[in-house]
């Protein structure tokens, strides 16, 4: 405990130092690198989640009219809202975090101009940006712009109750900057390096007029408190323009006690209030990104270590539910030895899930290694599947229930019950989940290219086409998993041939001696090891080139970690929901349960009977939409 102490205040008394110098700045710590958004598109399948679910998210950010998501800057700057109806939840004019889920739909807008060249989004984006400049003028205080007035501030420094202004003002930088740098409205990074400005001198003054502890007390002094990650966004701004004075500013944002914990690998996150504190953590990965500061990547991979090893659900979720076992446990990590008991209505907040895939992304980038995919495709499938009500769009969850006997429209998340709704809602998963659906073409390919030997590693299985304009290549992958065990990969190119190594994920749910891999209708002699990468015996590719790999995927089941007869049942990554109220015992022998073969056309079906005689069907989570159903189910 005393060495502990001793590394917090190392970190706490590094806060104010002068940063790092310049010539230290390196970004080349990445074994793979992943492609841009416009590099990579989500085509039709029979079967593809990630098209329907995005798909789904543009047309709810269509439907939004952009003057009610001004609504709220408009009063703040004093600019008539005469005949705009406000909007509700937490968007309402009484909300502390008013204006974010504009913030994120100017983020989601860039992804999706890049993502899938949706120009009328953009125009829509580009007429809030200059709306949002008329406000910031009217506002007329050097720079600040927020939905709410500059006063939160000032109560942050008085340590009176305010809800998150940092985290608030550090999501519209993001917006801004996503305009700026992904379509090029220049409008937009003028207003961000404004806002920044503003941040800088408003943090010169703190520094100046607080003590180091008052300052902490500020921002670090509850467990619950967000401020987002303005770490993150600070140090990139530094990377991007060398400009110390975002280094400095993002240092002050450093939590050290609970960085320096996670350099001495120390679990300490029971009760902890999970989604305030991955985007620090992903702030010390930036860091690592822009300096080199190895003590820093070793508190992005401490802290997934942990938080996956002793506090992860089987769908890759992370955080608590039950409130009922001594301490509050809603969207906080539990307690490692009670993780069972923590099986609620409330599981898993969408915006943890989304910050740890960005997380695991920058591990799949330094590291290359294959167990970070397995975790990223056991998140994205179980944990992104499944969050939106595919009835109409605009109806998102908060939470996603693991308990027993639960449903999606009884979940319990953002004060509020089951799916949101269009115009009242709002959570901070609402404003998560349109950037993440938007960018679900994100790390299905990463490449590299070292010694000029160029390679493409396949890592997710999602209907799909990469152009690399560069290297005069696509790959289409077309597949309907997981309702089918098989992905197709074809190459079109103008060229003679292209030189390349090709690198195929093997899962670490494959059934290796019922797998297999053909190019251009040969099957190949290629032992297919889980968890690993195989290394395709071909490197000159010609265009209409054909790899088919089939990945045949079984039944399993997975205990929970602290109670080994206690299991959920997985087809391949898919976590199964039983459509029961109760959770029956099951016979011990996985094979009980067994697949009914249907078409990629219809969902997955499984069926099982209990030592009680009740027959229970199982379907893949993210297909369940308002049935009852229970995850985790006893064994005997």
């Amino acid at each position: 405990m005393q060495l502990l102490v001793f590394f917090g205040f190392l970190f706490l008394n590094s806060l104010n130092s002068l940063p790092i110098p310049s010539s230290y700045v390196n970004n080349d710590y990445n074994k793979l690198l992943p492609f841009y958004l416009q590099q990579v598109h989500l085509i039709n399948s029979t079967h593809s989640p990630s098209l329907i679910g995005q798909q789904l998210n543009q047309a709810y950010l269509d439907l939004l009219p952009v003057d009610r998501l001004l609504y709220t800057y408009y009063v703040n700057a004093n600019i008539s809202v005469e005949g705009i109806e406000p909007l509700g939840g937490w968007e309402s004019p009484s909300s502390d975090i008013r204006g974010v889920f504009l913030a994120f739909y100017l983020q989601a807008s860039a992804k999706a101009y890049l993502a899938y060249n949706n120009t009328h989004q953009l125009i829509k984006a580009q007429y809030l940006v200059e709306q949002l400049y008329r406000v910031q003028k009217n506002l007329d205080e050097s720079g600040f712009l927020a939905a709410w007035p500059s006063e939160h501030l000032r109560k942050l420094e008085h340590l009176e109750k305010v809800w998150a202004p940092i985290y608030c003002y550090e999501k519209l930088l993001r917006g801004l900057s996503d305009m700026y740098t992904l379509t090029g409205l220049t409008l937009a990074g003028q207003m961000m390096n404004s806002m920044l400005d503003y941040l800088y001198t408003w943090m010169i003054f703190c520094s100046q007029t607080y003590s180091i502890s008052h300052w902490h007390a500020m921002i670090f002094s509850t467990l619950g408190y967000e401020y987002g990650g303005i770490s993150d966004f600070l140090y990139e701004q530094y990377g991007l323009t060398n400009d110390k004075r975002y280094f400095w500013m993002a240092q002050q944002f450093d939590n050290g006690k609970f960085l320096g914990a996670l350099a001495l690998n120390t679990d300490f996150l029971t009760g902890v209030h999970a989604n305030s504190h991955v985007p620090p953590v992903i702030g010390s990965g930036r860091r690592y990104t822009i300096t080199g500061e190895e003590q820093y990547r070793l508190i992005l991979e401490n802290f997934y270590s942990i938080v996956w090893n002793n506090h992860t659900y089987s769908t890759g979720g992370s955080n608590g539910g039950n409130g009922s076992i001594g301490f509050y446990q809603q969207e906080r990590y539990s307690d490692s030895n009670l993780l069972s008991q923590t099986l609620w209505n409330n599981n898993q907040e969408f915006c943890v899930q989304y910050n740890m895939l960005k997380l695991i992304r920058m591990l799949i980038q330094w590291s290359g290694e294959i167990k970070y995919v397995n975790a990223y495709e056991r998140i994205f499938v179980n944990s992104i599947w499944g969050t939106q009500d595919p009835s109409e769009p605009g109806h998102m969850l908060y939470s996603y229930p693991l308990g027993e006997g639960v449903s999606k429209p009884k979940s319990v998340g953002g004060g509020s019950t089951g799916y949101g709704s269009q115009f009242d809602s709002f959570w901070c998963c609402y404003t998560t989940a349109i950037d993440q659906w938007t960018k679900m073409s994100d790390s299905i390919y990463f490449y590299s290219n070292k010694n000029n030997i160029l390679s493409i590693y396949i890592n997710l299985f999602v209907a799909s086409q990469l152009d690399w304009t560069e290297q005069k290549l696509s790959i289409q992958q077309i597949t309907a998993f997981p309702r089918e065990t098989t992905t197709n990969l074809t190459f079109i190119t103008l060229l003679n041939q292209i030189s390349m190594n090709i690198y195929l994920r093997v899962p670490s749910w494959i059934v290796s001696n019922q797998s297999w891999i053909e190019i251009n209708n040969i099957r190949q002699t290629i032992d297919l090891i889980p968890s690993s990468y195989v290394h395709l015996p071909r490197i000159n590719w010609r265009n209409n080139d054909r790899i088919v790999y089939n990945m045949n995927m079984k039944l399993s089941y997975e205990p929970i970690n602290d109670n080994s007869k206690l299991v959920s049942i997985l087809y391949g990554p898919i976590v199964l929901g039983g459509l029961i109220n109760q959770a029956k015992i099951l016979s011990n022998d996985i094979n009980t349960i067994r697949k009914i073969n249907r078409t990629s056309y219809e969902s997955l079906l499984f069926e099982t009977i209990a030592l009680d005689g009740t027959i229970i069907q199982f379907l893949p989570l993210y297909e369940i939409i308002n049935q009852t159903y229970t995850v985790y189910f006893p064994i005997h």
